[in-house]
């Protein structure tokens, strides 16, 4: 099956790719352990695990590279969900017939734009060729590069939140105060300390790594990557978190407070549990306007409790209020039992700071945010030089009172 280059891509610096709604990344053993060790207390705030492929590579005459997978890989849909820690790729593998359709549902990302492909340079150089996000064609071309000269072509697959999305908005945020694990070298640990430092990680256990954010109005993409991230203070990353919400809706964002308060009551319960260097993931369908702008109501979504729920699969099932969070990057995660690891007493502080902070930030941005009132005003100026479309005007539809999420019903391991 054809393999593309991952579009949507906001953060990290391991290239993506996606084949039949999944993403594909390079394999890290250890974060491959983690995944199949995943259980349910988790796994209604990760991406499924689907297996490792082998990704194959073939040049042609006029310098573009092919890439494909040795396996047959079925959709992700609602009538028949993928089953998590499935262990290898032919597992996945469907009959022809069945393959047929996969790939002609499952081709397209819905984000109306032609796949992201690869071609080689003179001197070897890779580059990714309709690339929207300049980021995400940097990583990806590094790691097609990698294919190209004959390195280890194994990845793990993993659900794609987003591949039902026509206009997938998505921010990445990095989570708790340390970004190294155990295994990492001085230099490395000294590093990501400094960075820690020197960023709004230290300080509320959150920093961001990317943007992207669609804008109805103009019709156009602004980004944010990871070194105008590093460099945002309080103020600034109060401000791009705010822009990236309002854009999101009320409803969405209430839905959103919902689920982090649940995820930490989780968190909170997982002993020794450690998620060094990991992120969150929040993304909802900016082609969809915000359910307050309808006069019809908009579905109630059930709690997440199990790990069947998965609220991202395909956009056109979900409610108009969907909005989509998601751990993610456990190559540095541990938990007493995890391979022959340290082990942690008591849960996730830093992480917890994280969540934390940002449920403040979200609550703040609520009641306090004029960009959620009735007036026509313009959206904040974040000092971002690459940032664009952020500073058009924005107008807020017509306020209606909104419910109170649900309470948080307290879980233990």
């Amino acid at each position: 099956m054809d393999v593309a280059g991952f579009p949507h891509q906001v953060g990290g610096h391991f290239g993506l790719l996606k084949c039949a709604g999944h993403v594909l990344k390079p394999l890290n053993n250890r974060e491959l352990a983690f995944y199949k060790a995943i259980d349910a207390r988790l796994a209604g705030f990760t991406v499924k695990y689907c297996g490792r492929i082998r990704v194959n590579l073939r040049g042609c005459d006029d310098g573009q590279l092919a890439l494909s997978t040795d396996a047959a890989v079925e959709c992700h849909n609602l009538e028949a969900p993928l089953a998590p820690g499935l262990p290898d790729a032919h597992q996945h593998e469907s009959a022809s017939s069945s393959t047929a359709s996969s790939e002609a549902s499952c081709s397209d990302d819905g984000a109306e734009q032609p796949p992201m492909t690869f071609r080689v340079k003179k001197g070897g150089k890779v580059e990714a060729e309709m690339a929207v996000n300049t980021w995400a064609g940097q990583c990806q071309s590094k790691v097609v590069e990698k294919l190209y000269k004959g390195y280890d072509r194994w990845f793990i697959m993993l659900e794609d939140v987003v591949s039902g999305f026509r206009k997938p908005c998505v921010i990445d945020l990095k989570m708790g105060q340390r970004q190294y694990g155990d295994d990492s070298s001085a230099q490395k640990k000294l590093s990501q300390t400094q960075k820690c430092r020197a960023s709004t990680s230290e300080e509320l256990g959150v920093r961001m790594v990317g943007m992207q954010l669609y804008d109805r109005t103009t019709k156009t993409y602004s980004f944010v990557n990871k070194y105008e991230g590093r460099r945002m203070d309080k103020t600034k990353l109060h401000a791009s978190l705010e822009t990236f919400f309002v854009a999101a809706g009320i409803r969405r964002t209430k839905r959103l407070l919902t689920k982090l308060h649940e995820l930490r009551v989780v968190l909170a319960a997982a002993e020794s549990f450690r998620f060094f260097s990991s992120s969150l993931l929040i993304s909802f369908d900016g082609a969809i306007s915000d359910p307050i702008e309808s006069v019809e109501p908009a579905p109630i979504v059930p709690e997440i409790d199990s790990e069947d729920t998965n609220d991202s699969t395909h956009s056109h099932d979900q409610p108009r209020d969907s909005i989509s969070v998601k751990m993610i990057d456990f190559a540095h995660s541990t938990f007493d039992g995890f391979l022959e690891d340290k082990l942690y007493p008591g849960a996730d502080e830093g992480y917890l700071l994280g969540v934390d902070s940002l449920i403040a930030i979200l609550e703040q941005i609520l009641s306090t945010s004029t960009l959620f009132h009735c007036e026509a005003t313009s959206m904040p100026d974040l000092g971002i030089k690459k940032q664009r479309s952020l500073k058009r005007p924005y107008t807020t539809p017509p306020c209606e009172a909104i419910p109170p999420p649900p309470p948080v019903v307290p879980s233990s391991f």
